[in-house]
């Protein structure tokens, strides 16, 4: 195979790779799809430039997302931009999948059943805040947080699925397990 049909099966999986999982990181996509950092950032930059993609800094992220999506029938709005890109890293997710299956929770107890710590859990929260994702209700020091829209959450969860689980991620999940 020679490099030019290495580039174009790249870019072709890198665009079905963001259609599939849109507001997926750049350092994910360079590990889930293992393309040279530089081949990636060439790939997208000439992407965006034919109107296929769009490339958004949120929260300290590199975040792509398709520029048009199908069901849609235009690009994906700016809030739902802002909720995939925080679905697509693990703690948030897990923040919003819990306070979506569970409904509304104390951050202690949010804290205790994620198993993070307190300052990792109210840096995610404020995030998730902001993003207009939850709402925190309370004083410091007995709040609650509650998603602000489940509705919202549930369809873009149904639209967009998270990305699956990888071998790392299993291996690291059960290394934690083990030495609590």
């Amino acid at each position: 195979m020679g490099s030019d049909d290495r580039r174009g099966s790249w870019a072709e999986a890198l665009l079905s790779f963001v259609q599939r999982y849109p507001g997926v990181h750049f350092r994910e996509i360079r590990r889930r799809l293992g393309i040279p950092i530089g081949t990636l950032d060439y790939h997208l930059y000439r992407m965006e430039k034919e109107g296929l993609v769009s490339v958004t800094a949120t929260g300290g992220y590199k975040c792509v997302y398709p520029a048009v999506v199908p069901e849609l029938g235009g690009p994906i709005p700016e809030l739902d931009r802002r909720m995939l890109a925080l679905l697509r890293q693990s703690v948030p997710r897990s923040i919003l999948l819990h306070l979506y299956l569970e409904g509304p929770s104390s951050t202690v107890g949010l804290a205790r059943d994620l198993g993070t710590t307190a300052q990792n859990l109210a840096y995610f929260l404020q995030r998730l805040e902001g993003a207009g994702a939850i709402v925190r209700e309370g004083v410091p020091g007995s709040r609650t947080a509650r998603l602000a829209d489940p509705k919202r959450v549930h369809a873009l969860l149904l639209q967009f699925p998270p990305l699956p689980e990888d071998p790392i991620d299993r291996f690291l999940r059960f290394w934690t397990e083990l030495h609590p």
